[in-house]
């Protein structure tokens, strides 16, 4: 889709449809003109470039920045958010500094890098840059370069709306209505979990700096999460000496106890020097010893993964299970109910089960391929419980 809006914006450009002196005339109907708008300005403008830079520039942001989120939202879902991203970004500058008529992607496309800038902040991308005549790449992180873009797109909309003319004439209202659309919609669908989570999404970078900070705000207080009391060899004995306290007895070290703490030890040996098949047979040995058994995320995927390759379905269910109850927003969660769809369905025959289980596949996988894997399947459980 995002390559299908490259070529829309090119082809217009070279069809006529373009700001070029000869094409004023029959321009005019498309653009997007504040002071009487038409509904299908709003979305005709938005295919529309001035001159070859503006055309070239807008193409290449659209290029670099519009693959990835294409694949986040899927193409018909990537079109919607284009196209709203454009229209709102529109509505901006009509409502905010519209005062001659505008054309470009360039409110869409910002919209487009709000949405990356939130859903994939720590990807790095390189610039190319010139340097006393000589063009240099340099590669910098996405979160520091689309947030110099938006603060300095929100700075000249503030310039233009104070001053009344936007400088070199270019609509930085529509921008920066682009930005805080793409921005606002992609939090809001993280949060309500419509798009898949990540790990270094900005949501959670922003989550991790929060912890961060309250960790930090507590040593400052006095606690010390290496000392048995929790309190630091610095505070004043003041501090210390009214801590409420209670005295309790020592008891030897329970059997089970240290049996788990010793197989998770050489589970976590196990898998550093990658010999999965020792490390699923000491996994069977925990949960066998502590009921509630998890191991960290990575280690947990491996070993349901190695327990599946050998055939070892229920314990594979098992360790799936386990996985989606302790880690509940872990970001692949939809492949693994794929999976523990095709185990119960295939090789265990809880019809039930299974059927649960694709069916949460098919609502959260974005991939068209495992979605059509997971409708076959749920189709054959839905006939093996008819019969």
């Amino acid at each position: 889709m995002n390559y299908a809006l490259v070529a829309a914006n090119v082809a217009l450009f070279l069809l006529g449809y373009n700001g070029l002196a000869r094409n004023i005339g029959r321009m005019q109907d498309y653009l997007l003109h504040p002071d009487a708008p038409l509904l299908h300005q709003f979305f005709s403008s938005v295919f529309l470039h001035g001159s070859w830079g503006h055309l070239i520039g807008n193409m290449v942001f659209l290029w670099v920045f519009g693959n990835a989120m294409n694949d986040r939202f899927g193409h018909v879902g990537y079109l919607a958010f284009y196209l709203a991203g454009g229209v709102l970004a529109g509505m901006g500058y009509v409502l905010l500094a519209g005062n001659a008529p505008v054309l470009g992607a360039s409110g869409a496309i910002s919209a487009v890098t709000g949405a990356y800038l939130v859903l994939l902040p720590r990807v790095r991308v390189t610039l190319l840059m010139f340097f006393f005549y000589i063009l240099m790449p340099i590669e910098i992180s996405s979160l520091l370069f689309l947030m110099f873009q938006l603060v300095w797109n929100l700075w000249m909309s503030l310039d233009a709306t104070i001053t009344g003319q936007a400088a070199g004439g270019v609509a930085y209202a529509a921008h920066s209505s682009g930005y805080i659309f793409g921005i606002a919609v992609s939090a809001v669908m993280l949060a309500l979990r419509i798009l898949p989570r990540d790990a270094h999404d900005l949501l959670n970078l922003i989550g991790g700096w929060q912890k961060r900070e309250r960790y930090r705000r507590m040593v400052a207080q006095g606690y010390d999460p290496f000392s048995p009391t929790g309190l630091s060899q610095q505070t004043p004995e003041d501090a210390r000496r009214h801590i409420p306290a209670s005295t309790v007895e020592t008891a030897p070290s329970d059997a089970a106890a240290s049996r788990e703490l010793e197989l998770r030890r050489e589970i976590a040996a196990a898998c550093t020097r990658h010999d999965l098949a020792a490390a699923a047979e000491l996994y069977l040995r925990l949960v066998q010893v502590a009921d509630d058994a998890v191991l960290p995320q990575t280690y947990q995927l491996d070993i349901a993964n190695h327990l599946m390759a050998t055939e070892q379905y229920a314990a594979a269910a098992d360790a799936y299970e386990r996985l989606l109850r302790h880690y509940r927003d872990y970001q692949d969660a939809a492949d693994i109910h794929l999976m523990l769809g095709v185990i119960y369905g295939r090789y265990l025959h809880e019809y039930d089960r299974a059927e649960e289980m694709l069916q949460r596949a098919i609502k959260r996988l974005r991939d068209p391929r495992k979605i059509q894997f997971a409708k076959g399947d749920l189709e054959a459980v839905r006939q093996h419980r008819s019969l």
